[in-house]
């Protein structure tokens, strides 16, 4: 999650997630204060009582700035606007940060508690990387396979958008036609990007066409070739306002406005992108990583500090990469022994991608029985969280299937958050359009990672914890977050899960295609790999179905550094809890270091370091 604003801002990634992301000036941390004495022990100084309140204004104003992270969040409407990502926006958030940061420093950390000086850390990194992200606006693609108004528009109507009482309806009905002129602006901005030479690589035009064509498939469309059924705005409107029970003359109407809506502004609007989409396609003859773009070199360096919030260099995370996948091949080949196969690695590989064991058949019925083995897994973990845990979260999660209109060109699985309110459950979505990239041994660290004890865990704790600044409970870094889910996939082998072998291989198969990343997207973005020697490379060293590589490597050619983030992420909290463990001999308890490391908030990697310094330095004492 963040606070950042986004230049996509439509889907719960890219509002949530991504951010304005762009570059990053890491702040020093070498000054941040021992944290031994809780701040609710003393009386809150003026000082601090002014900070909370700067803290909270700022949020207030943020939330008054962008609507729909009004609606992501459940709170009181109106829910009739979108926020629109034009260079306005983004210029008036980059002066903002400016602003808040000379205010931020008019702040003496003498007078505050050792709780509100991280506060003040973290609140003020988030402006030193709006700020030193700016330049590199136009650098992230507007629109891309992965996010952009084509997909975005249309899940954020699905997923965030609640109908309680007639007057949702009625804002739900303004957004649709407002999707006209907000996506004027998307055009704007996607136009001047290609003026720049900033196009996304070629291979991505394919998916956004689809997906830009199947929001207007359907009814009310005229000319649909599935016209016996709704599209899925309609679809989706219809289901919420029938739900409301309403004088059939309202709901009447109601859905008269939204088909109106539909036809009048919705479908000109996406016909306009693809028509644009179409135009640039045939531009767009390249599928080069970032090092293509205009200073591509220098804007991909700063996605590495800011995805990971370390100063790391991206040749040595390449080298780093080659010996961790090196060393889970060999933990593979264990337990290629422990099962009697007789072949080599990439043989193994090979039978966990193919043999129809392996897989629930592609069919109604299969995909019904991988819903309920996803839920069942999360079911298990969730009965055993005292084992682990002290602090858990009060949200509920449920396993959905992806929805059909975006199947195609979304991820095999994700997290969606549950509001704060608990109205809205955390949604662990999974894709089964194409069976054949769901494995059953991968499932159980999948749900793990998606679910529980991964992201649901952590950002149901951070926005639950009431006496955090809002801003720390909302806040995202995906090197923390990232690294989280993937440390909540491990951690599990060690108290007895993973009982399956080819289960305890799938985990392995996890960790080694996060290994991987490191390899592939310093390979794409600072090695110039191409699309087919980065696919090939995943094929050979990891257990990854070979569309599934496909759909990653381009993931990771139009998301620079963000792949890295979960297993530098994960290897952080590895190397702290285990010099905890060192250092606290057996008064090391797993449940206190977890509450150490997500009641905080997703704080970035040098603050969780000494989060966890202290807490041992307590702990010891």
């Amino acid at each position: 999650m963040t606070t950042h604003t986004s230049g996509n801002a439509m889907s719960r990634r890219t509002l949530l997630r991504r951010g304005l992301m762009a570059g990053t000036a890491l702040v020093a941390l070498t000054a941040l204060p021992d944290l031994s004495i809780p701040a609710a022990a003393a009386e809150l100084s003026a000082t601090e009582k002014a900070l909370n309140a700067f803290f909270e204004d700022c949020w207030n104003e943020d939330l008054a700035r962008d609507p729909q992270q009004r609606t992501v969040l459940g709170l009181p409407g109106p829910h009739d606007k979108w926020t629109v990502p034009d260079d306005a926006r983004l210029l008036e958030t980059f002066h903002l940060a400016e602003q808040r940061l000379k205010t931020l420093k008019g702040f003496k950390a003498t007078e505050l508690s050792p709780g509100a000086q991280v506060s003040a850390r973290l609140f003020e990194n988030e402006l030193q990387q709006t700020i030193t992200q700016y330049p590199w606006r136009n650098h992230n693609y507007v629109i891309s396979q992965l996010t952009g108004p084509h997909t975005d528009i249309a899940s954020f109507l699905i997923t965030y958008h609640g109908v309680t009482n007639a007057q949702d309806a009625e804002d739900y009905v303004a957004r649709l036609v407002a999707i006209a002129p907000l996506m004027d602006v998307y055009l704007t901005r996607i136009a001047k990007q290609a003026d720049m030479g900033i196009l996304p690589p070629a291979f991505a035009f394919k998916s956004i066409l689809e997906a830009a064509r199947n929001v207007i498939t359907g009814k009310p469309f005229a000319g649909s070739a599935n016209a016996t059924e709704s599209s899925p705005l309609l679809a989706d409107i219809t289901e919420k306002v029938t739900a409301l029970k309403l004088p059939d003359a309202e709901q009447a109407r109601l859905l008269a406005a939204a088909e109106k809506a539909l036809t009048g502004q919705v479908q000109p609007a996406f016909q306009k992108l693809i028509s644009t989409i179409s135009a640039l396609e045939a531009k767009a003859t390249a599928s080069n990583g970032v090092w293509a773009l205009p200073d591509g070199e220098r804007f991909y360096r700063s996605q590495v500090a800011l995805m990971t919030t370390l100063p790391l260099d991206p040749a040595a995370v390449h080298a780093q990469g080659l010996k961790e996948v090196a060393a889970l091949q060999d933990e593979m080949r264990a337990i290629m022994a422990k099962v009697g196969f007789k072949g080599d690695l990439r043989a193994f590989f090979d039978y966990l991608r193919t043999d129809k064991r392996f897989y629930d058949p592609a069919t109604p019925e299969g995909r019904a029985t991988m819903l309920k083995r996803a839920t069942d897994i999360i079911d298990k973990m969730r009965s055993d969280l005292d084992r682990f845990f002290l602090t858990k979260p009060k949200a509920p999660i449920v396993v959905k299937a992806v929805e059909p209109f975006r199947e195609k060109a979304t991820a095999s699985a994700f997290y969606e958050p549950a509001s704060p309110d608990g109205s809205r459950p955390g949604v662990f979505y999974t894709n089964l359009y194409d069976m054949s990239v769901n494995p059953i041994p991968m499932l159980e660290s999948l749900a793990y990672h998606e679910g529980i004890p991964g992201h649901h865990m952590q950002i149901a704790i951070a926005q639950e914890m009431a006496n955090l600044p809002t801003f720390r409970r909302f806040i995202w870094n995906s090197a923390y977050g990232e690294g989280w889910a993937l440390y909540a996939e491990r951690f599990p082998k060690e108290y007895g899960y993973y009982q399956d072998p080819y289960s305890d291989a799938g985990r392995i198969a996890s960790e080694l295609f996060r290994a991987a990343r490191l390899v592939l997207d310093t390979g794409i973005h600072l090695k110039r790999w191409t699309r087919e020697q980065a696919i090939a490379y995943m094929n050979e060293n990891t257990a990854n179905p070979e569309h599934d590589n496909i759909t990653e490597i381009e993931r990771y050619f139009v998301w620079p550094g963000q792949a890295l983030a979960y297993k530098i992420g994960m290897n952080k909290i590895l190397e702290l809890r285990e010099a905890a463990k060192t250092k606290l001999g057996t008064r090391f308890d797993i449940r206190a270091f977890h509450d150490t490391v997500l009641t905080s908030g997703s704080v970035n990697l040098p603050v969780l370091e000494v989060l966890v310094q202290d807490w041992v330095k307590r702990t010891a004492a």
